[in-house]
């Protein structure tokens, strides 16, 4: 008789695991219709988010583009708005070359 082993890995749960914040939050609309825009909420829900990796600068400076150690965090907090417009939006960011043109005036 054979025992059947398991080889896989018990999950974090999710507390403990990278958080996939970005999941959790209504993209933003900005469509001003009827002053239906979401942007508050989620302007405060995206800093948190920012601030909990530790890109909440990316928004709050000019990026150095001269600085290597800038790039990178630039570039994710970027992301992550990027992944939180909604389509109809994504016009208004999609030329800007840092989080902070793409951020929050």
């Amino acid at each position: 008789m054979s025992s059947a082993v398991s080889t896989t890995q018990p999950t974090a749960p999710a507390a403990a695991a990278t958080t996939s914040l970005t999941q959790s939050i209504e993209k933003l609309d900005g469509s001003m219709a009827a002053s239906k825009s979401n942007y508050q909420a989620w302007k405060f829900r995206i800093m948190r988010i920012l601030t909990e990796k530790g890109l909440h600068t990316a928004i709050e400076k000019a990026l150095d583009k001269s600085d290597t150690k800038d790039v990178a965090p630039d570039n994710a907090a970027f992301t992550i708005l990027t992944l939180n417009v909604k389509d109809s939006q994504i016009t208004h960011i999609q030329g800007c070359g840092t989080a902070k043109e793409a951020g929050m005036p």
